[in-house]
């Protein structure tokens, strides 16, 4: 190998207007092996000009694609590297598929999740596939073998004589890599074809990764809220989802098992139902779907791998290390977001710090979902993979000031969409934990009046197994309809009791839902030792994980507390909730944007005035027609996981209504999973 900086490029030795891509000999530079027959295979790439150079460069490769750009052919990349060779993606002048940096950038990111994923994300996926009980039965995409580290920039390295077929194969062959392509030629002659999808990180054809730091009197102009009309039954979204439900439409434009966005599906044969996990490049935790088919578990995970892979501020505008204080109205009061007691703080399992109006907090901008000013949220509510800070030389405590979960994060096909369902899965959950902590009996759906055909079987799967389903209305002052679905052994052996939760406009899919993660809890089994978990029967301040809340109650010892909320009516599903779905579908009048009017008046009439979303989104989700909101609800009740991070102190709505002294508080565990 030799290190040539004489660039052979007859692409510009001739006038703009008489250059062809007939004619065009390949750009040569430093780390090109100058014995392999580049000209010979320039010129088989018809309408290509061919850029060959050791270690991605990317002066080098921006140079490239302006010489493609101005004679209007595509541009085919080749890095020569110490442990692969990359072949493309080939690019087109008119930017739409990725070019080199993008493959650079998800390289990137790859190893910075290497690098900086906490290792309590990893244990909290493996906990999630026990909580499951399932084993892997197929994985894919496979792990790609070729992706290893590249080495430093600028460094030469011997190439084998043989791989010069091996290249010269992949680019003259009629397979050689199209618009968006690459192939990675490892130096033990592995060959491997990817998809690489175009993203905003790249610096070169997507401007990089923004800078997240902005001043705190500078924010977005939030985009004018847009109808949505929808020919749905039940408005909540405005038409088939993108890429409707179909998977293998999805591994096409966003899978890819080096280049992601989806890295790996696996399929688990946990319980009676299939169970599809999607793991995406740097996020976690990974999107699980389910359903009667792989093919259906699939598309649902995917969905939620890329909600869930919004968690981290991406591409937000971020206030860093302001007191609330400082800032004034300009901000939420942190204070209405509920909070910790002294005995929390004090606990050795706490991860939060005291806050008070003068502690610095990072913060992100937020509007109304229909418009009106902008307002700055803490980061860490508003994201909840919020792990780092803006300012890592800063000497304050930068422990976390809140424990947040994914509660209220959600995606749809548009950010109208996306706030709707948000705010339904927070009634969901404000429901579930009133219900809860009001520990009185509720009113329970007659399941022989339940019509949905999916529904149906998941009862009957539920009562094979030996437990006794209650369908509870747990709806409260937002009256959507809410359903904990409780399940209770029969013999009153171990597991005794799980709990799940529903919520949607019709009161027949907020049952499936609820029922959907309980036949797989029920039909999973007792999938994990129990005896490490019974000191937790007696000491609620143990409970400190996710996994931990529903196990807690799976000992026949607490059925009295989870039983508690039992003996209300029996009432046929069709009365239960009072005629939902009609009052939203009327006053919808077919359009999305009109059901998410209608439930943020729902919410102002519960004394839930102040909403404030939080658009997750990155580019690459919008590239894809994809929209992730988080809305923060001041008020409402937190879904938190840990004895010591539940937060109820100074939230009246609940308070008031219980007989509690709140040195009393967090009360007990929740058994939401």
């Amino acid at each position: 190998m030799t290190e040539d900086t004489t660039l052979t490029d007859t692409t510009l030795t001739q006038p703009a207007a008489t250059q062809s891509a007939a004619t065009a000999g390949p750009r040569l530079g430093p780390g090109t092996p100058d014995s392999w027959d580049w000209q010979t295979w320039a010129g088989r790439l018809d309408g290509c000009l061919l850029s060959v150079r050791g270690e991605y460069d990317p002066d080098w490769e921006r140079r490239a694609m302006a010489a493609a750009r101005a004679t209007g052919t595509d541009l085919l990349s080749v890095r020569i590297g110490a442990a692969e060779i990359q072949i493309g993606p080939r690019w087109t002048p008119d930017g739409a598929p990725a070019c080199p940096g993008c493959a650079a950038a998800a390289d990137d990111y790859r190893r910075w999740d290497t690098e900086r994923r906490p290792e309590n994300d990893r244990r909290e996926r493996e906990r999630e596939r026990e909580r499951e009980g399932g084993r892997a039965a197929d994985s894919s995409p496979v792990t790609d073998p070729s992706a290893t580290e590249p080495p430093a920039p600028g460094r030469t390295v011997p190439v084998s004589p043989w791989l010069e077929g091996v290249v010269g194969a992949v680019l003259t062959a009629q397979g050689a890599p199209g618009p968006g392509e690459l192939v990675v030629v490892s130096r033990t002659g592995g060959v491997s074809r990817h998809r690489v999808m175009r993203t905003f990180r790249c610096r070169l054809c997507g401007g990089g990764p923004p800078l997240l730091a902005a001043a705190d009197d500078a924010p977005p102009v939030p985009p004018r809220p847009v109808r949505r009309p929808t020919a749905a039954e039940v408005p909540t979204r405005q038409g088939p989802a993108p890429f409707g439900m179909d998977p293998d439409r999805m591994r096409t434009a966003f899978a890819d098992p080096r280049f992601g966005p989806v890295v790996r599906i696996t399929r688990y044969s946990a319980g009676s139902f299939p169970m599809s996990e999607v793991d995406v490049l740097a996020g976690t935790p990974s999107g699980l779907g389910r359903g009667l088919r792989f093919r259906e578990a699939e598309a649902v995970g995917m969905f939620e791998a890329m909600e869930r892979q919004a968690g981290y501020p991406h591409a937000a505008t971020l206030v860093p290390w302001r007191t609330h204080r400082e800032l004034g109205d300009r901000a939420l009061d942190p204070a209405t977001l509920g909070g910790y007691t002294d005995r929390q703080y004090a606990s050795p399992l706490s991860k939060v710090r005291r806050r008070t109006a003068d502690t610095p907090l990072d913060w992100v901008w937020a509007r109304p979902p229909l418009g009106g000013e902008p307002r700055l949220v803490p980061a860490e509510v508003g994201f909840y993979r919020y792990g780092y800070r803006i300012r890592p030389e800063a000497a304050e405590d930068t422990r976390s000031a809140f424990v947040e979960s994914s509660s209220g994060c959600a995606l749809g096909g548009s950010f109208e969409e996306a706030a709707l369902h948000s705010l339904l899965e927070l009634a969901e959950r404000d429901a579930f934990l009133q219900a809860w902590h009001l520990a009185r009996p509720l009113p329970a759906v007659d399941p022989a009046t339940v019509r949905d055909r999916q529904s149906r079987l998941l009862l009957k799967r539920a009562e094979e197994h030996g437990y006794d389903v209650h369908l509870l209305v747990a709806t409260a002052d937002i009256p959507v309809p809410a359903v904990w679905a409780l399940a209770v052994r029969r013999d009153g052996g171990l597991p005794a009791s799980f709990s799940t939760a529903g919520c949607h406009p019709d009161p027949e899919q907020a049952v499936r839902s609820a029922l959907w993660e309980l036949a797989q809890l029920v039909t999973g089994g007792l999938t994990w030792d129990p005896e490490p978990l019974e000191p937790l029967i007696d000491d609620p301040w143990q409970v400190e994980e996710l996994v931990q809340h529903w196990r807690r109650y799976t000992f026949p010892e607490l059925l009295p507390r989870v039983e508690r909320v039992l003996g209300g009516p029996l009432l046929p599903l069709a009365e239960a909730f009072g005629g939902w779905p009609r009052p939203l579908v009327r006053a919808a009048g077919g359009d999305v944007t009109g059901a998410l009017e209608y439930v943020l008046d729902l919410y102002r009439t519960a004394g839930l005035g102040t909403v404030l979303a939080v658009d997750q989104s990155t580019p690459d989700h919008a590239a894809l027609g994809l929209s992730v909101v988080k809305c923060v609800v001041p008020g409402i009740l937190p879904m938190c996981f840990g004895q010591a991070h539940q937060r109820l102190s100074g939230l009246d709505r609940l308070l008031s209504r219980l007989d509690a002294d709140p040195a009393d508080l967090p009360l007990d565990p929740h058994p939401f999973p």
